[in-house]
C-alpha cells in the first residue's frame, strides 16, 4: 500500500520548513556572555497585557511580591485598563501585610491586544466568532491565517509607538529586572535592546513553547501542535496527521509573508526579535505541575516550574455576600466561557436544554456567566429552565459578581464547565471544594472552540480530571454531547469519583506552594541580586 499523495506533499514540503524551523533556532548564547545592566536594585518592571487570559499570572506573581517582598519596589506597564486591577492588589495585599508597597502604573499607548488581533484581521466589534475552528486539518486553514496576527498583533505604527514607549519606561525606571508578557512583542523587544536582566512568565503550557526543543524531533510525532486535540501518548495513526499540522503551524509563523510590510518598517527603526534561543537562557516562569501537564522529555534548566500560578482575590463573601450564601445551599457548577465569548442565540439554546437536563437529574443548581451576542430574548432561548429559574437552582448573568477563584475558593462549587482557557484550567487544579465532595477536586468540562484550547480539552481527559465536551463536533455544540458530558461529571457515578479523587490529588500537590509566590520568589531573587545584604526581603 502506497503513502497517500497528502501526507506524502506534507512530508517533502515538511523537509523545507523544518529546515526554516532549525535554521532560526540558533544556539543559546552562554548566559556567562550577558553582561545586563545593572539597574536599581529591587525595582522590578512588569510588561503585560490587560486581557484576563494573558495577564492573570503577572497579576498573581505581583500579588506574591506585595505580600511575601515589601522590599521589592514594584512598577507595571500596561494598558490603561490594567490600572484598577492594579489598585484592587493593592488594598488587598494591605490587608494582609501593612507593609505593602504601592504599585506604580505606567500606561502605554495603542490599542489593547485583542482589539489590534481583530482588527490585523478585518473584524469589527465586540464578538470573537472569527476565532472558532475546528481541531487538527480541519482548522490548518484558520489556523494558517492566524497564527502571525498572534505572534503580534498591532499594525507597525502602534508596534513602534508601543516599543518606544517600553524603552521609554525602562530608562526611567531603572529596573534591576524586567518581567515580560510573552504575547507583549513591542516590550519584549524593547527589553531585549535595552540589555536588562529579563524574564518570563507564561500562562501557556510547556509543550506549547518548548515542543520544538524536545529530542528525536518529538516535535513531530510525540506532542500535539496548538490548535489539535489529539492524545498524549499520541497514537500511531495520529501521528501523519500532526505532521501536516505541525508542517502548516512552521509556515504559518516563520515562512508565510502575509506581514511582510510590517516587518520592514520595524526594522528600518531598528525593531528586531530577540533570537529564539534567548527562551533558553532566561528565567522562564511556567505553570507546570507533574501529573497535571503534559510531560516533556526535556525541560530546559531554565524553565521554573511554578505549577498553578492562580491570582489571590479578595473572598467571594466580601464580593457579594447574598450569591455567597446562595451558593452553600447546594452543590454547584459553574459555567463560565471565559471573559471574550459571547452567546449567540443557537448557544444559548443547546446550554439551556443541556442545564435543564442536568438539573431534572442531579441535585446540584447551576451558576451560568451568559454573555448575549445578537438580538434575541431570554422568551427565545429559557424556557427550558424557567422553572429552575424560579426556584432558585439556576443563576444567569451577564458578569460574575465574584470573580472565579473566589467562587471556588468557597469550596461549594463541585465542577467548572469552561472553554478550555490556560487560566480557567490552572484554577480548577489548584482549588478543591469542601462541603459537598469530601474534600474532593473540582472536576472540568471543557468546551474548546480555537487555539489551544483543545489542547487542554483533551488534556483533562488524559490526566483523568474531566471531560472534553465536543469531541467530534467542535467548535459547534450538540445539547446531547454537553448534556453527557454534564452528567458524566456531577452525576455521582463511578467516572465522576474517579475524577474528583484525581482533582482531590492535584490540588493537594498544588497546594502545597501556591505557584504565584514560587513566581514571586524568584522574581524577588533576580530583583535583590547584586544588593550588598544579598539576601530576599
Amino acid at each position: 500500500m502506497g503513502i497517500p499523495y497528502r501526507i506524502y506533499t506534507a512530508a517533502t514540503v515538511l523537509v523545507a520548513l523544518v529546515a526554516v524551523f532549525l535554521a532560526s533556532k540558533s544556539p543559546a548564547t552562554p548566559e556567562s556572555s550577558f553582561s545586563p545592566v545593572q539597574g536599581k536594585n529591587g525595582t522590578v518592571l512588569f510588561f503585560v497585557n490587560t486581557e484576563y487570559g494573558l495577564s492573570n499570572v503577572h497579576l498573581a506573581t505581583i500579588s506574591g511580591l506585595l505580600e511575601k517582598y515589601p522590599c521589592t519596589e514594584i512598577h507595571v506597564a500596561s494598558f490603561p485598563r490594567t490600572a484598577p486591577k492594579l489598585q484592587r492588589l493593592s488594598a488587598l495585599a494591605r490587608r494582609k501585610s501593612p507593609d505593602a508597597r504601592d504599585i506604580y502604573f505606567h500606561p502605554l499607548p495603542g490599542p489593547e491586544y485583542i482589539k489590534a488581533f481583530s482588527a490585523r484581521l478585518g473584524v469589527q466589534g465586540k464578538s470573537v466568532h472569527y476565532l472558532l475552528h475546528p481541531p487538527g486539518m480541519k482548522g490548518l486553514s484558520t489556523l494558517i491565517s492566524r497564527v502571525q496576527a498572534a505572534i503580534s498583533p498591532w499594525e507597525a505604527e502602534d508596534h513602534i509607538n508601543i516599543y518606544t514607549r517600553a524603552g521609554e519606561i525602562i530608562q526611567d525606571v531603572d529596573p534591576s529586572v524586567v518581567v515580560l508578557d510573552t504575547t507583549l512583542q513591542p516590550a519584549i523587544q524593547a527589553a531585549w535592546k535595552s540589555n536588562r536582566t529579563h524574564a518570563y512568565i507564561s500562562p501557556n503550557a510547556l509543550a506549547d513553547n518548548f515542543a520544538g526543543d524536545q529530542p528525536n524531533w518529538g516535535f513531530l510525532w510525540k506532542y500535539s501542535r496548538m490548535g489539535s486535540d489529539f492524545p498524549f501518548p499520541m497514537p500511531w495513526r495520529k501521528i501523519p496527521e500532526n505532521i501536516i499540522v505541525t508542517a502548516g503551524f512552521i509556515y504559518s509563523a516563520f515562512v508565510r509573508s502575509d506581514f511582510r510590510a510590517i516587518r520592514k518598517q520595524l526594522e528600518a527603526h531598528g525593531i528586531q526579535d530577540p533570537p529564539r534561543s534567548s527562551r533558553l537562557n532566561r528565567p522562564w516562569i511556567a505553570q507546570y505541575l507533574p501529573g497535571a501537564s503534559i510531560p516533556l522529555d526535556f525541560i530546559p534548566p531554565n524553565v521554573i516550574c511554578a505549577g498553578p500560578i492562580v491570582l489571590d482575590e479578595v473572598p467571594a463573601i466580601e464580593q457579594d455576600a447574598e450569591l455567597t450564601a446562595w451558593l452553600s445551599r447546594a452543590p454547584t457548577v459553574l459555567i463560565n466561557l471565559g471573559s471574550l465569548f459571547t452567546y449567540k442565540e443557537e448557544h444559548a439554546k443547546t446550554m439551556a436544554l443541556a442545564i435543564a437536563d442536568m438539573l431534572a437529574k442531579t441535585n446540584v443548581q447551576v451558576i451560568w456567566k451568559m454573555t448575549k451576542e445578537g438580538n434575541y430574548s431570554d422568551a427565545d432561548v429559557l424556557p427550558p429552565v424557567q422553572e429552575d429559574i424560579e426556584k432558585g437552582r439556576l443563576r444567569i448573568s451577564e458578569w460574575l459578581s465574584a470573580n472565579p477563584v473566589s467562587l471556588l475558593e468557597t469550596g461549594n462549587i463541585v465542577a467548572s464547565i469552561h472553554h478550555g482557557g490556560a487560566n480557567c484550567y490552572n484554577e480548577a487544579i489548584a482549588y478543591e471544594t469542601t462541603p459537598f465532595a469530601l474534600r474532593a477536586g473540582v472536576p472540568q468540562v471543557i468546551i474548546p472552540m480555537w487555539f489551544d484550547l483543545y489542547n487542554y480539552a483533551q488534556l483533562v481527559e488524559d490526566i483523568g480530571v474531566g471531560i472534553y465536551a465536543t469531541r467530534g463536533t467542535a467548535p459547534n455544540w450538540t445539547a446531547e454531547n454537553l448534556r453527557k458530558s454534564f452528567l458524566k461529571v456531577v452525576d455521582g457515578g463511578q467516572e465522576s469519583l474517579g475524577m474528583r479523587k484525581k482533582a482531590k490529588e492535584l490540588g493537594e500537590l498544588a497546594q502545597k506552594e501556591p505557584g504565584r509566590l514560587t513566581a514571586a520568589r524568584e522574581i524577588a531573587r533576580l530583583a535583590i541580586l547584586g544588593t550588598q545584604h544579598g539576601g530576599l526581603c
